[in-house]
């Protein structure tokens, strides 16, 4: 599968800044809140269905793996706070 534009800025092959030059926008708000909506898009297809199958928490005591029914529930909460988010950058706020 071909990575994306948000998989190389995850493996730090492309910087966000580097990768802001890739979404055209008239207006730099525009630019930038449409970067922002893209990245939180990002999150909610890739990163919220990864969390729902179990994830690593890391603490300075060390890393807390959560899984099953625990992990649906925070994915769920995730995917709640980020569509919060999307809808204020939509928004414009």
């Amino acid at each position: 599968m071909e990575k994306d534009i948000f998989d190389q800025i995850a493996s730090g092959k492309v910087s966000a800044p580097a990768a802001a030059a890739v979404v055209p926008a008239p207006v730099p708000q525009g630019e930038l809140a449409s970067q922002k909506a893209q990245l939180i898009g990002y999150a909610l297809s890739r990163h919220v269905p990864a969390m729902q199958r179990g994830f690593e928490v890391i603490t300075s005591y060390g890393p807390w793996h959560v899984d099953g029914e625990l992990a649906e529930q925070m994915a769920e909460l995730m995917r709640q706070h980020l569509m919060q988010q999307l809808t204020k950058v939509e928004a414009g706020q």
